[in-house]
């Protein structure tokens, strides 16, 4: 595996790395070989338990500092790839993390090797993708060049595309596989489920690869419905770690109806562990000497690369829950025996949720939440809670919950008025209430609030926070 680091060498690294020591600055790429050959002549043996856990906060604090210093010692912006996100929040600066220019280049190709491993993407697969680039925001090209890698052909039709056009391009160029985030792809299948039915025979579509945000079971029974044989893949990633799993056709299946994903990870590339919930409480007694979790059981999922060098992500909280497992034998029989070994399942349940929102007396967990906006029969493909005052109201006495929504009308769905009860029930909405209950149904995407860099739709907002 040559697109992998010795772990040792990697910790040697971050020893002297301003995110995990006091040293000021990162070291420069050329500079490398003579700091390992320091690290190897003292003889010190560096063990990961010996780091502490990694959180964001204190990551972006360094990163701020680092990435506008010009400092000629600084190697932190010297060959350096810049990966932006904009959180969850939609507000605010986008959080900028730096990698090795020429180590995400190796990552993209690994990970591109992995799905076609996995029976993914691979040659003879055209695919368009649709994802967002511009405004610092790099998907597009991160994920062209992982499909590239696997050795796929891409088609960039990117976010802003008319539909018409990429109809054209679906049908002109002969492309067997879209690519996008969930939204994306579930607003382009819309859109050709109202195309003429001599129209949708011309397409070739068999394959859809989805990232940034899971499916729900509504979306995917829509996606179904207009594209009946499609295989249907996810890859997971972030600024701080880069792609590093895939979730293939026979996976996505298989927990459609779950409220987890599962994940296909190299441990060659990336190490990972689970913790405890109890670690992000700094006043609990057991946070002393608090060790990983063994497979199967549920925590917090910490993130090790094995592909970062020069800017070591070390034992990273990415605040996703999850839980390891062996690899299914229905996978591990159509993988090489070369990697199969080396490959494990991450379970990922969704990001920590213990955060929770309250109206009107009522107290609503979010996976609670989510698992009934998943409700299939409801047909949501898309949804947004936002919680306000009322315009005029100046001493903010009442907080408004505002839940926009997009539906599909497929057979088995509720009508719109039964699943107006349904929501009003959930939310309890009554007679002293509803006058603070703002349900809107939307005829499209257009009508939802996105995040400022990577243009995804933020499931909750808080504007009373503004």
């Amino acid at each position: 595996m040559t697109n992998c680091f010795d772990l040792g060498d990697i910790l040697a690294i971050a020893s002297i790395h301003p995110f995990y020591s006091d040293t000021p600055y990162p070291t420069k790429s050329e500079d490398l070989p003579i700091l390992l050959a320091k690290q190897k002549e003292s003889a010190t043996d560096f063990k990961l338990s010996a780091f502490p856990l990694t959180r964001k906060e204190a990551l972006y604090k360094e990163i701020a500092r680092l990435t506008t210093d010009q400092d000629p010692r600084n190697g932190y912006r010297q060959g350096t790839y810049i990966s932006t996100t904009g959180g969850g929040s939609g507000g605010g600066p986008p959080m900028v993390f730096a990698t090795d220019s020429r180590e995400i280049r190796q990552q993209r190709a690994a990970i591109g090797s992995l799905l076609r491993s996995c029976g993914i993407t691979g040659p003879g697969d055209w695919i368009m993708t649709m994802h967002v680039s511009g405004h610092l925001y790099r998907a597009l090209d991160l994920i062209s060049e992982v499909l590239e890698g696997s050795g796929a052909t891409v088609l960039c039709a990117g976010s802003q595309m008319e539909q018409d056009q990429m109809i054209e391009t679906l049908i002109g160029y002969r492309v067997n596989a879209i690519a996008g985030d969930a939204g994306q792809i579930i607003q382009l299948a819309r859109y050709i489920s109202t195309l003429s039915e001599d129209k949708r025979r011309q397409l070739l579509i068999n394959k859809a690869l989805y990232t940034s945000e899971p499916m729900t079971p509504a979306q995917r029974s829509f996606l179904n419905s207009v594209f009946p044989n499609i295989a249907v893949s996810s890859v997971i990633g972030s600024a701080e770690a880069g792609p590093w799993a895939a979730s293939p056709a026979e996976l996505t299946e298989t927990t459609k109806e779950q409220h987890f994903a599962d994940f296909v990870y190299d441990q060659r590339l990336m190490h990972l562990e689970v913790f405890p919930f109890a670690v992000e409480d700094p006043q609990d007694p057991c946070n002393v000497d608090v060790r990983p979790l063994p497979d199967g059981e549920k925590g917090l999922l910490v993130q090790t690369s094995l592909q970062r060098l020069r800017h070591p992500l070390i034992r990273y909280v990415c605040g996703d829950v999850c839980s390891l497992h062996s690899l299914p034998e229905f996978i591990k029989a159509k993988i090489s025996p070369e990697d199969a070994p080396h490959y494990k399942v991450a379970r990922i349940y969704g990001r920590d949720r213990r955060i929770s929102f309250d109206w009107y007396g009522e107290y609503f967990e979010f996976p609670v939440v989510q698992a009934a906006l998943r409700t299939e029969s409801w047909g949501i493909l898309q949804y947004q809670i936002i919680q306000r005052y009322n315009e005029g109201d100046k001493d903010h006495l009442d907080i408004v919950l505002e839940l926009r929504v997009l539906r599909h009308d497929e057979p088995g769905t509720i009508g719109e008025e039964e699943l107006t009860q349904e929501l009003r029930r959930f939310f309890t909405v009554f007679g002293n209430n509803e006058e603070l209950f703002d349900l809107k149904y939307l005829c499209d995407y257009s009508g939802f609030i996105r995040s400022t860099t990577g243009r995804k739709v933020i499931n909750f907002i808080d504007k009373t926070q503004d």
